[in-house]
């Protein structure tokens, strides 16, 4: 089978986007041919796998990206399979060539929980909302990642039925690692005894200080705690550390540097995830740190409710006191601990697997195409 895939995003585990990217090895691994529209593309070669748009040194722009899927269809594909606000090209595209399509959803534009993809949809926002309806019933199927992303486009669109495929740890995507332990704590200006990794979810910028006020306790009772912190504030809360005198046991990975996220989660004591208790949608940054052999320490919020409970997750407030006492007793009681990482590693191994994952793909194309 020939699919055109079309992305207006990074193609590359670096950014984060793990998601597509284990998307496309799925395809290309169950023996499909793949034509890529990315913006931008950073992968292994595989030999089923063929980058039209996005595979350059600099990012294509949105019209390169448009006009590269247009101009691809001509080739004729069985398929286009379409992640996120790429959809709405993506639907003009198979309609004209008659060709199925498969919807890859990151959220929803309209409706109460929607996020607008540009100001065009705060404009006209009735006309939006119909488009986005429109397009939805007239996707041959519709991959979620959540129960929260479901529910939200079955209550924007009635008669859509999502698939849902889970997310998979970001482990899955990368090969064997060597991990440095004296590297990588070469970044910080005092010797470390206890390392904790902390993932800070988009959208959480106002409760950052609560984050580093907590972090700045956790320090005052072990003198030898050492943080990472991965999220897109990370230049903000550089700062904020610095002005909190604790600059020299933080450290901060780039938003490019998975890899070197995934690889300070093998030595760390304790895991984090701090994000709003108003998110809407998981991160699937989730599974990443439940596949870590560190115990998760994760600030409460409704979207995980599904996933994370006592068993495989130290609960917490956004607090700066109660995150504190969540992080200390993940390093100072070991056994505990243990126990919560094994749950939590087990959860994923039997549920969120890279092969379980190929396998709802597979099954869910075959829905589309078992008509033909």
């Amino acid at each position: 089978m020939n699919i055109l895939f079309v992305t207006y995003r990074e193609l590359s585990l670096g950014s984060g986007s793990v998601r597509p990217v284990a998307m496309l090895r799925a395809l290309a691994e169950a023996g499909h041919h793949i034509d890529v529209v990315a913006r931008h593309t950073d992968l292994p070669s595989h030999p089923n796998i063929r980058f039209l748009a996005g595979g350059g040194d600099k990012p294509a722009s949105l019209h390169q990206l448009r006009s590269a899927a247009f101009k691809a269809t001509r080739r004729g594909y069985d398929a286009v399979h379409a992640v996120d606000d790429a959809l709405f090209s993506a639907y003009r595209i198979a309609r004209l060539h008659k060709t199925k399509l498969v919807y890859d959803a990151c959220r929803t534009f309209t409706g109460s929980g929607g996020t607008l993809p540009s100001r065009f949809w705060k404009l006209f926002p009735g006309y939006c909302n119909k488009l986005e309806k429109r397009t939805l019933h007239k996707a041959d199927a519709v991959l979620a990642c959540c129960p929260t992303l479901t529910s939200d486009l079955q209550a924007l669109a009635g008669e859509v039925e999502p698939i849902q495929i889970e997310d998979v740890p970001a482990q899955s995507m990368f090969g064997s690692r060597e991990v440095e332990r004296g590297g990588l704590l070469s970044r910080f200006g005092t010797p470390a005894t206890s390392v904790v990794v902390c993932s800070i979810l988009p959208g959480s910028r106002q409760e950052v200080r609560n984050l580093l006020v907590g972090v700045r306790k956790v320090i005052e009772a072990l003198p030898g705690a050492v943080f990472f912190f991965k999220g897109g504030v990370s230049s903000e809360a550089a700062g904020m550390a610095a002005n909190l005198d604790i600059g020299g046991h933080c450290a901060f990975f780039d938003q490019a540097d998975m890899e070197g996220f995934v690889t300070a989660l093998e030595i760390a004591d304790a895991a984090l995830l701090f994000g709003r208790d108003d998110d809407r949608h998981m991160n699937d940054e989730v599974y990443t740190l439940l596949k870590a052999p560190a115990p998760l320490v994760a600030v409460q919020c409704s979207a995980y409710a599904h996933l994370l409970n006592e068993q495989n997750s130290i609960q917490v407030l956004g607090s700066s006191e109660s995150i504190a006492e969540g992080l200390l007793r993940a390093i100072r009681e070991p056994l505990f601990s243990l126990g919560i990482a094994t749950e939590g590693q087990q959860l994923v191994a039997g549920k969120y697997t890279f092969s379980s994952f190929k396998h709802k793909v597979r099954m869910a194309y075959h829905r589309v195409f078992k008509s033909m």
